[in-house]
């Protein structure tokens, strides 16, 4: 739960951790835990970080907390999985400002929430002007992303510094 979860984020004072893989599914983690576990943005010398939150209860706030991600200037390569964690349109926002980060390849999977055009529309036009962000990959699948929201996404070729592309978009009402 999001007791773990806070322990957790002292990693951030791991002075010489570089890379690090969370696999927390199914374990009760709310919006405290994942906020918490944003601070791991202090971490001096981490370049890649894999948080796996799926099946939890993250939620619309917990997604805002990890947006603060953005700020871990080392962070180069990030996976988050909020997969069946309640992310709704403002979850999936907040998750935008990712495109202000350093990050050259970034992994959102945010699947099976309650993402809508609009969250979609967001999420592209926010990580469209990243200018790092070379790998992308968004899994949206069993959400409400709709034509509208498969526009935007489309967008995302006009992505100036993106060269790896992968849309998961299954089960959305495309079409």
């Amino acid at each position: 739960g999001d007791g773990g979860a806070v322990a957790l984020a002292a990693l951030r004072h791991a002075p010489s951790l570089q890379t690090l893989t969370l696999s927390l599914q199914k374990n009760a983690v709310g919006p405290h835990g994942a906020q918490a576990l944003a601070q791991l943005k202090a971490a001096p010398k981490l370049h890649t970080l894999n948080l796996d939150f799926d099946r939890n209860a993250v939620g619309d706030a917990g997604a805002a907390g990890l947006a603060a991600l953005k700020a871990a200037r080392p962070l180069h390569t990030l996976t988050l999985n909020l997969g069946s964690n309640a992310v709704g349109d403002t979850g999936a926002a907040a998750l935008a400002a990712l495109g202000d980060a350093a990050l050259h390849t970034l992994t959102l999977k945010l699947w099976d929430n309650a993402v809508g055009s609009s969250g979609a529309k967001a999420l592209a036009a926010g990580l469209k002007e990243a200018p790092s962000l070379h790998t992308l990959s968004l899994d949206l699948g069993k959400n409400a992303v709709g034509d509208s929201g498969a526009q935007a996404l489309a967008a995302l070729k006009d992505a100036s510094s993106l060269r790896t592309l992968t849309l998961k978009l299954w089960d959305n009402a495309i079409g």
